[in-house]
């Protein structure tokens, strides 16, 4: 078993598709809805980009992230997705 999974984490290094899929087949196995996984792959995706965006200016991690994650607000995050949205579509 254990070579199996040191395999397969070998294949989503070459394929990193794979992890995305393997990611979407354990909360369907979970019960989740196929929305509430895109929901949740958008978010993780929201948040790379926001937590790279602070790497660029210099933010460490740990405290840092802490009281920034805390400024942030529904509204914020939104707000985010929509302005990286819109830099996209320039």
């Amino acid at each position: 078993m254990a070579g199996a999974v040191g395999r397969e984490r070998i294949d989503e290094t070459i394929d990193p598709e794979l992890t995305i899929d393997r990611a979407l087949e354990t909360y369907l196995k979970k019960g989740y809805t196929r929305e509430w996984i895109n929901q949740r792959l958008q978010a993780i995706q929201v948040r790379k980009e926001l937590t790279d965006e602070w790497d660029s200016h210099g933010v460490q991690k740990g405290a840092e992230y802490a009281i920034l994650t805390d400024e942030i607000t529904p509204q914020n995050a939104i707000d985010f997705s929509q302005l990286l949205l819109d830099q996209e579509n320039q």
